[in-house]
Protein backbone atom coordinates (compact mmCIF):
# COMPACT_ATOMS: atom_id res chain seq x y z
CA UNK A 1 0.00 0.00 0.00
CA UNK A 2 1.51 3.59 -1.26
CA UNK A 3 1.81 6.05 1.45
CA UNK A 4 2.30 9.93 0.30
CA UNK A 5 4.58 11.57 2.27
CA UNK A 6 5.06 15.09 3.17
CA UNK A 7 3.15 18.33 2.81
CA UNK A 8 0.64 19.03 0.47
CA UNK A 9 2.22 21.08 -2.34
CA UNK A 10 1.88 25.45 -1.87
CA UNK A 11 -1.10 26.61 -3.85
CA UNK A 12 -0.73 30.26 -5.52
CA UNK A 13 -3.15 32.96 -5.01
CA UNK A 14 -2.99 36.46 -4.07
CA UNK A 15 -3.70 37.83 -0.49
CA UNK A 16 -6.42 40.40 1.04
CA UNK A 17 -3.73 43.00 1.01
CA UNK A 18 -2.41 42.45 -2.22
CA UNK A 19 -6.20 42.56 -3.67
CA UNK A 20 -6.77 46.01 -2.56
CA UNK A 21 -3.66 47.48 -3.18
CA UNK A 22 -4.37 46.07 -6.72
CA UNK A 23 -8.02 47.76 -6.47
CA UNK A 24 -5.95 51.00 -5.07
CA UNK A 25 -3.85 51.54 -8.24
CA UNK A 26 -6.34 50.75 -10.96
CA UNK A 27 -8.55 53.38 -9.16
CA UNK A 28 -5.79 55.71 -9.28
CA UNK A 29 -4.45 54.83 -12.85
CA UNK A 30 -8.23 55.12 -13.92
CA UNK A 31 -8.60 59.09 -12.34
CA UNK A 32 -5.19 59.85 -14.24
CA UNK A 33 -6.64 58.54 -17.40
CA UNK A 34 -9.94 59.77 -16.46
CA UNK A 35 -8.71 63.77 -16.06
CA UNK A 36 -5.97 63.68 -19.18
CA UNK A 37 -9.29 62.78 -21.42
CA UNK A 38 -11.79 65.01 -19.63
CA UNK A 39 -10.13 68.04 -20.47
CA UNK A 40 -10.03 67.64 -24.38
CA UNK A 41 -13.13 65.88 -24.17
CA UNK A 42 -15.07 69.23 -22.51
CA UNK A 43 -13.04 71.50 -24.69
CA UNK A 44 -14.42 69.56 -27.93
CA UNK A 45 -18.23 69.72 -26.48
CA UNK A 46 -17.17 73.55 -25.96
CA UNK A 47 -16.07 74.40 -29.23
CA UNK A 48 -18.81 72.51 -30.35
CA UNK A 49 -21.61 74.40 -28.49
CA UNK A 50 -19.81 77.51 -29.78
CA UNK A 51 -20.45 76.75 -33.07
CA UNK A 52 -23.56 75.92 -33.27
CA UNK A 53 -24.74 79.21 -31.42
CA UNK A 54 -22.28 81.27 -33.73
CA UNK A 55 -24.07 79.91 -36.94
CA UNK A 56 -27.52 80.17 -35.36
CA UNK A 57 -26.88 84.27 -34.68
CA UNK A 58 -25.18 83.99 -38.20
CA UNK A 59 -27.89 82.65 -39.73
CA UNK A 60 -30.62 85.21 -37.65
CA UNK A 61 -28.03 87.99 -38.70
CA UNK A 62 -27.80 86.80 -42.53
CA UNK A 63 -31.68 86.83 -42.69
CA UNK A 64 -32.05 90.33 -41.27
CA UNK A 65 -29.36 91.62 -43.53
CA UNK A 66 -31.46 90.05 -46.48
CA UNK A 67 -34.27 91.87 -45.37
CA UNK A 68 -32.92 95.52 -44.25
CA UNK A 69 -31.45 96.08 -48.05
CA UNK A 70 -35.02 95.26 -49.34
CA UNK A 71 -36.51 98.08 -46.93
CA UNK A 72 -38.34 100.98 -49.13
CA UNK A 73 -36.03 104.12 -48.73
CA UNK A 74 -36.72 105.60 -45.71
CA UNK A 75 -38.77 103.00 -43.83
CA UNK A 76 -36.29 101.60 -41.22
CA UNK A 77 -37.49 102.54 -37.58
CA UNK A 78 -36.19 101.23 -34.32
CA UNK A 79 -37.82 101.06 -31.15
CA UNK A 80 -36.48 103.58 -28.26
CA UNK A 81 -35.43 100.28 -26.27
CA UNK A 82 -33.48 98.71 -29.13
CA UNK A 83 -35.20 95.87 -28.86
CA UNK A 84 -37.34 96.16 -32.10
CA UNK A 85 -36.66 97.09 -35.87
CA UNK A 86 -39.54 97.50 -38.59
CA UNK A 87 -39.11 97.93 -41.98
CA UNK A 88 -41.62 98.28 -44.92
CA UNK A 89 -40.09 95.23 -47.25
CA UNK A 90 -39.81 95.63 -51.00
CA UNK A 91 -39.95 92.39 -53.28
CA UNK A 92 -39.56 94.12 -57.07
CA UNK A 93 -39.03 97.62 -58.57
CA UNK A 94 -38.58 99.29 -62.08
CA UNK A 95 -39.00 102.74 -63.92
CA UNK A 96 -42.29 104.01 -64.51
CA UNK A 97 -42.82 105.76 -67.98
CA UNK A 98 -43.74 109.39 -67.55
CA UNK A 99 -43.92 110.77 -71.29
CA UNK A 100 -45.47 109.22 -74.21
CA UNK A 101 -42.86 107.84 -76.55
CA UNK A 102 -42.10 104.73 -79.08
CA UNK A 103 -39.82 102.56 -78.27
CA UNK A 104 -36.59 101.20 -80.53
CA UNK A 105 -38.55 98.25 -81.44
CA UNK A 106 -41.06 100.82 -83.19
CA UNK A 107 -44.12 99.83 -80.25
CA UNK A 108 -46.14 102.85 -79.91
CA UNK A 109 -46.35 104.28 -76.03
CA UNK A 110 -48.61 107.34 -76.73
CA UNK A 111 -51.44 106.30 -75.37
CA UNK A 112 -52.52 108.69 -72.28
CA UNK A 113 -52.71 105.69 -69.91
CA UNK A 114 -49.05 104.66 -71.00
CA UNK A 115 -47.52 107.01 -68.85
CA UNK A 116 -47.52 108.13 -64.94
CA UNK A 117 -49.00 111.76 -64.21
CA UNK A 118 -48.77 113.79 -61.45
CA UNK A 119 -51.28 116.44 -61.63
CA UNK A 120 -54.20 114.52 -60.83
CA UNK A 121 -55.03 110.70 -59.70
CA UNK A 122 -54.07 108.12 -61.77
CA UNK A 123 -55.16 104.45 -62.28
CA UNK A 124 -53.22 103.12 -65.44
CA UNK A 125 -49.74 103.34 -66.53
CA UNK A 126 -46.86 101.85 -68.01
CA UNK A 127 -42.98 100.51 -66.93
CA UNK A 128 -40.24 100.86 -68.90
CA UNK A 129 -40.10 96.94 -69.49
CA UNK A 130 -40.73 94.11 -66.70
CA UNK A 131 -41.23 93.36 -63.41
CA UNK A 132 -38.52 90.96 -62.67
CA UNK A 133 -38.61 89.25 -59.22
CA UNK A 134 -42.21 89.26 -58.31
CA UNK A 135 -43.93 86.45 -59.36
CA UNK A 136 -47.21 87.23 -60.65
CA UNK A 137 -50.20 86.29 -63.26
CA UNK A 138 -50.88 88.81 -65.98
CA UNK A 139 -54.33 90.05 -65.63
CA UNK A 140 -54.52 88.78 -62.17
CA UNK A 141 -54.38 91.19 -59.01
CA UNK A 142 -51.86 91.05 -56.67
CA UNK A 143 -52.48 89.72 -53.13
CA UNK A 144 -54.28 92.77 -51.62
CA UNK A 145 -51.26 93.44 -49.14
CA UNK A 146 -49.06 94.88 -52.13
CA UNK A 147 -48.96 98.48 -52.66
CA UNK A 148 -46.68 100.37 -55.01
CA UNK A 149 -44.29 103.35 -53.48
CA UNK A 150 -43.12 106.59 -55.32
CA UNK A 151 -40.20 108.71 -54.29
CA UNK A 152 -40.98 108.51 -50.25
CA UNK A 153 -38.71 111.05 -49.02
CA UNK A 154 -38.90 110.44 -45.46
CA UNK A 155 -40.41 108.21 -42.28
CA UNK A 156 -44.11 110.09 -43.22
CA UNK A 157 -44.19 107.16 -45.60
CA UNK A 158 -45.54 105.56 -42.56
CA UNK A 159 -48.37 107.98 -41.30
CA UNK A 160 -49.23 107.52 -45.10
CA UNK A 161 -49.65 103.98 -45.49
CA UNK A 162 -51.97 103.90 -42.36
CA UNK A 163 -54.32 106.49 -42.97
CA UNK A 164 -54.40 106.22 -47.07
CA UNK A 165 -53.08 109.56 -47.82
CA UNK A 166 -54.13 110.64 -51.51
CA UNK A 167 -51.92 112.32 -52.75
CA UNK A 168 -49.33 110.17 -50.80
CA UNK A 169 -45.62 108.31 -51.66
CA UNK A 170 -47.48 105.00 -51.40
CA UNK A 171 -51.06 103.18 -52.17
CA UNK A 172 -53.47 102.74 -49.88
CA UNK A 173 -54.68 99.43 -48.61
CA UNK A 174 -57.49 98.18 -50.38
CA UNK A 175 -56.23 99.68 -53.41
CA UNK A 176 -55.61 96.37 -55.92
CA UNK A 177 -52.85 95.79 -58.55
CA UNK A 178 -52.88 94.01 -61.70
CA UNK A 179 -50.15 93.87 -63.60
CA UNK A 180 -51.09 93.04 -67.85
CA UNK A 181 -48.68 92.97 -70.85
CA UNK A 182 -48.60 95.90 -72.84
CA UNK A 183 -46.25 94.78 -75.69
CA UNK A 184 -42.51 95.18 -74.88
CA UNK A 185 -43.74 96.96 -71.21
CA UNK A 186 -45.59 95.98 -67.82
CA UNK A 187 -48.84 98.01 -67.79
CA UNK A 188 -49.90 98.93 -64.07
CA UNK A 189 -53.70 99.26 -63.40
CA UNK A 190 -55.48 100.33 -59.76
CA UNK A 191 -58.15 99.15 -58.88
CA UNK A 192 -58.95 103.21 -57.96
CA UNK A 193 -57.33 106.32 -59.07
CA UNK A 194 -54.27 107.88 -57.02
CA UNK A 195 -52.23 110.84 -57.05
CA UNK A 196 -48.46 110.17 -55.92
CA UNK A 197 -47.47 113.12 -54.22
CA UNK A 198 -43.91 113.41 -55.50
CA UNK A 199 -42.42 112.65 -58.70
CA UNK A 200 -38.91 110.72 -58.44
CA UNK A 201 -36.61 112.48 -60.19
CA UNK A 202 -34.66 108.58 -61.07
CA UNK A 203 -38.56 107.74 -62.28
CA UNK A 204 -38.27 104.73 -59.42
CA UNK A 205 -41.25 102.88 -58.31
CA UNK A 206 -41.21 100.07 -55.79
CA UNK A 207 -43.59 97.35 -55.21
CA UNK A 208 -44.09 96.55 -51.27
CA UNK A 209 -45.36 93.55 -50.20
CA UNK A 210 -46.21 95.03 -46.38
CA UNK A 211 -44.34 95.67 -43.21
CA UNK A 212 -41.90 93.10 -41.58
CA UNK A 213 -40.78 93.54 -37.37
CA UNK A 214 -38.22 92.05 -35.51
CA UNK A 215 -38.41 91.74 -32.52
CA UNK A 216 -35.51 90.70 -29.31
CA UNK A 217 -36.97 89.08 -26.06
CA UNK A 218 -33.98 88.45 -23.76
CA UNK A 219 -36.38 87.17 -21.08
CA UNK A 220 -37.46 84.24 -23.61
CA UNK A 221 -34.09 84.26 -25.32
CA UNK A 222 -35.71 84.68 -28.70
CA UNK A 223 -35.54 86.70 -32.18
CA UNK A 224 -38.63 86.50 -34.09
CA UNK A 225 -39.95 87.75 -37.82
CA UNK A 226 -43.13 88.95 -37.66
CA UNK A 227 -44.71 89.57 -41.03
CA UNK A 228 -48.54 89.92 -42.99
CA UNK A 229 -49.88 92.87 -40.99
CA UNK A 230 -50.96 96.63 -41.93
CA UNK A 231 -48.87 99.27 -41.35
CA UNK A 232 -49.28 101.51 -38.44
CA UNK A 233 -48.90 104.70 -37.51
CA UNK A 234 -46.42 103.90 -34.33
CA UNK A 235 -44.52 101.43 -34.35
CA UNK A 236 -45.90 97.88 -32.97
CA UNK A 237 -43.32 96.57 -30.19
CA UNK A 238 -45.63 94.19 -28.06
CA UNK A 239 -45.97 90.79 -30.12
CA UNK A 240 -48.95 90.01 -27.11
CA UNK A 241 -51.17 93.03 -28.90
CA UNK A 242 -52.55 94.19 -32.52
CA UNK A 243 -51.16 93.87 -35.17
CA UNK A 244 -48.44 91.43 -34.18
CA UNK A 245 -50.85 89.48 -32.29
CA UNK A 246 -52.26 88.17 -35.24
CA UNK A 247 -49.29 88.63 -37.75
CA UNK A 248 -46.98 85.41 -39.20
CA UNK A 249 -44.05 84.77 -37.11
CA UNK A 250 -41.24 83.33 -37.72
CA UNK A 251 -38.69 81.82 -35.05
CA UNK A 252 -34.91 83.09 -36.37
CA UNK A 253 -32.76 81.93 -33.22
CA UNK A 254 -33.33 81.05 -29.45
CA UNK A 255 -30.48 81.37 -26.60
CA UNK A 256 -30.67 85.09 -26.97
CA UNK A 257 -29.33 86.79 -24.59
CA UNK A 258 -28.33 90.25 -25.80
CA UNK A 259 -29.79 91.98 -28.72
CA UNK A 260 -29.65 95.67 -29.70
CA UNK A 261 -30.74 97.84 -33.04
CA UNK A 262 -28.99 100.72 -34.03
CA UNK A 263 -30.00 103.07 -36.77
CA UNK A 264 -28.03 106.11 -38.41
CA UNK A 265 -30.67 107.32 -40.89
CA UNK A 266 -28.07 108.86 -42.81
CA UNK A 267 -28.99 112.07 -45.52
CA UNK A 268 -30.69 111.87 -48.94
CA UNK A 269 -26.87 112.03 -50.55
CA UNK A 270 -25.25 108.93 -47.57
CA UNK A 271 -26.82 106.32 -46.81
CA UNK A 272 -28.19 104.95 -43.46
CA UNK A 273 -26.54 102.84 -41.11
CA UNK A 274 -27.96 99.78 -39.10
CA UNK A 275 -25.70 98.25 -36.79
CA UNK A 276 -27.07 94.62 -35.38
CA UNK A 277 -25.72 93.41 -32.11
CA UNK A 278 -26.67 89.83 -31.12
CA UNK A 279 -25.51 87.48 -27.91
CA UNK A 280 -26.80 84.19 -27.53
CA UNK A 281 -25.41 81.75 -24.19
CA UNK A 282 -25.89 78.59 -23.53
CA UNK A 283 -24.56 77.10 -20.50
CA UNK A 284 -20.99 78.15 -19.79
CA UNK A 285 -20.89 79.19 -23.33
CA UNK A 286 -21.52 82.79 -25.24
CA UNK A 287 -21.00 84.14 -28.33
CA UNK A 288 -21.57 87.94 -29.59
CA UNK A 289 -22.04 88.94 -32.88
CA UNK A 290 -21.98 92.65 -34.41
CA UNK A 291 -22.72 93.35 -38.12
CA UNK A 292 -23.94 96.78 -39.89
CA UNK A 293 -25.52 97.30 -43.33
CA UNK A 294 -25.79 100.29 -45.34
CA UNK A 295 -29.41 101.53 -45.99
CA UNK A 296 -29.93 103.10 -49.29
CA UNK A 297 -32.44 105.83 -48.76
CA UNK A 298 -31.93 107.96 -51.25
CA UNK A 299 -35.39 107.47 -53.53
Amino acid sequence: MSRLDGKLGDEAGVTLVELVVAIAVSALLAGVITAFMARPMNAYADARLRAILVDSADSALGRMKRDVRLALPNSLRVSPDGSTLEILHTVDGARYRRAAGTNPGGTDHTAGDDWLGFSAVDSQWNLLGRLTYLSFGYGTPLASSYRLAVYPTSSAVWSEAASGANPGSITPNGVAITVSNDGDEDKISLSSGFRFALESPRQRLYVVDGPVTFRCDTSSGTLTRFSGYLPSVAQPTDPTSAPLLTAASALLTRSLSDCGFRYDPGTATRAGLVSIDLGLTEGTEHVRLLDQVHVENAP
